[in-house]
């Protein structure tokens, strides 16, 4: 089962059908698969080879929508990048996958053009609109003079994709994906969803996230129809909604509060909205019940997942969110997405008793392969078959779980992944701090903020401006610190651990779970 495949159904049954919208250009099935066809001839060219990886580092367009197909569809595994990463970031991860070419979009050619200066052998391509800047190559005017080749994909376990997260240890860990873990996964999407042939989905996440790139898989698979946004805008997405009479959208938690709260919300026409999937990161019941009442046209389905994983993990279904005593779910992250089995397990992974909080562990053909050049890592993950997510969480009797802390060191602010470690990394190297804890506070508008608490060295001076503007130079603004709190001893276990639970309580006790 490979990824092209859902795209060579969908030419074959909606050929005239419209596939793409991105601003004011529109392309149907037929187009894009001839484009695809011809795009992965256009990659042959710049030197992809077999097996190699392609990196991509762009706002959405239909041209990196189209790369997601014509990458494999060449032979190749496509590396999606984090647009709101540092070049030194976007370096660490090209060098770990040995990535071939950089695709990048007018916003990201000069970091490209530093790139390719950093990392000998690395070619750049051009998938903007307008003129492309000199030193890259023009993908689009390659493609328009190449000819179309078979699809090369290969086998389904063949490598899909890399999708670098967080890690734990300070540097990201590439998620591989294989065509059939994406499938499935594709296919457990359709029915959860509600995808069908007449869905027109608008893309508000960036397709370097799974909950990017998973939908723009299953809505290929029925032949529905991609509008594209480059980027989250509030009014550019009810813009979108109004305009193309979107029925379908998925927001993160942040970017729905940021929609329902803002002062043009009322100007636009949004009932064209039948379903609205959120996830991300878990939804304040007080945020998804204001969401309900004032877009009452709107069936919310909640989906919690993990790249590991390829995307969803569990579904909570409309008619779950509504109701008296235990038919309604609407505070759990719902039961098991269609195809995966779960267990809350213990250290050792044994299965826990309903009600009892543990590890969420969840094993299925959309699993990862594991992460990329990275066997240790890999072996934390997997264990006897099963998943580990790292998640906290309490399963009812109903088989629905409820997430109640993150047992990896993560916060979640406005649907980014930040690992403290990292951060901790960058602020630690500040030439007067001693020691450095990390921890995720609760925020009304991101969920949760970044929280540096820092002990300077003997003598040394520092303000939290200081430490911000330092980590700015080494990590992605998102994941630096919002405050900073300044103490003079941390406090310690008796193992010589800084004990983060007691500098969290200070802000989350009395609250009824540790993530907001």
């Amino acid at each position: 089962m490979r990824v092209t495949q859902a795209l060579i159904s969908a030419v074959q049954t909606r050929p005239d059908a419209p596939a793409t919208v991105d601003q004011d250009r529109q392309r149907n099935w037929r187009e894009v698969g001839e484009r695809v066809a011809r795009g992965a001839s256009a990659l042959r060219s710049f030197g992809v080879a077999p097996q190699g990886r392609v990196a991509v580092l762009s706002l959405n367009n239909d041209h990196y929508f189209e790369l997601l197909f014509a990458i494999p569809w060449a032979g190749a595994a496509v590396v999606p990048l984090n647009t709101r990463w540092a070049q030194a970031e976007v370096a660490q991860a090209l060098a770990d996958c040995q990535a071939s070419v950089l695709l990048v979009d007018a916003g990201f050619a000069q970091m490209g053009q530093a790139l390719a200066a950093q990392l000998p052998g690395l070619s750049l391509g051009f998938i903007g609109s307008g003129a492309c800047p000199a030193g890259l190559v023009d993908y689009e005017a390659t493609l328009s003079t190449s000819p179309p080749m078979a699809d090369a994909s290969g086998s389904g376990d063949a490598l899909w994709g890399v999708f670098y997260t967080g890690g734990t240890t300070g540097h990201p860990k590439g998620v591989m994906l294989s065509h059939t873990n994406m499938m499935v996964a594709a296919l457990t999407w359709v029915p959860t969803m509600h995808f069908a042939p007449d869905t027109s989905y608008l893309h508000l996440v960036g397709f370097f996230h799974i909950a990017g790139a998973q939908p723009a898989m299953a809505l290929t698979l029925v032949g529905g129809t991609h509008v594209i946004e480059p980027k989250f805008d509030a009014v550019g997405a009810m813009r979108a909604i109004a305009q193309h009479r979107v029925n379908y959208c998925l927001f993160v938690p942040t970017m729905l509060n940021m929609l329902l709260h803002h002062p043009e919300f009322d100007r636009y026409d949004l009932t064209s909205v039948q379903h609205c999937e959120y996830g991300g990161a878990p939804m304040p019941d007080a945020q998804i019940a204001l969401a309900m009442r004032k877009l009452p046209t709107w069936r919310f389905i909640q989906g919690y997942g993990q790249t590991e994983a390829a995307g969803l993990v569990t579904r909570l279904e409309w008619d779950r969110h509504f109701g008296e005593g235990t038919a309604n779910k609407r505070t759990s992250a719902g039961c098991a997405a269609y195809g995966i089995e779960m267990r809350i397990v213990d250290e050792a992974g044994a299965q826990l008793p309903r009600g009892t909080v543990g590890e969420v562990a969840v094993r299925g053909a959309t699993v990862m392969l594991g992460y990329w050049n990275n066997a240790d890592a890999t072996a934390a993950a997997l264990r006897n078959g099963w998943l580990h997510t790292g998640d906290g969480a309490w399963m009812d009797d109903d088989g629905y779980i409820t997430i109640v802390d993150r047992l990896k060191d993560m916060i979640v602010s406005g649907g980014e992944n930040v690992f403290s470690k990292e951060v901790e990394n960058a602020v630690t190297q500040h030439p007067a701090v001693q020691d450095c804890a990390v921890i995720g506070i609760p925020d009304a508008k991101w969920g949760e903020a970044v929280h540096a608490v820092v002990v300077l060295k003997a003598g040394a001076r520092a303000d939290a401006a200081s430490i911000v503007a330092h980590c700015r130079t080494l990590i992605a603004g998102f994941k630096c610190p919002r405050s900073v709190e300044f103490l003079g001893a941390m406090p310690l276990s008796a193992a010589g651990k800084v004990q983060k639970g007691t500098l969290r309580e200070a802000y989350w006790g009395g609250q009824g779970r540790k993530v907001n």
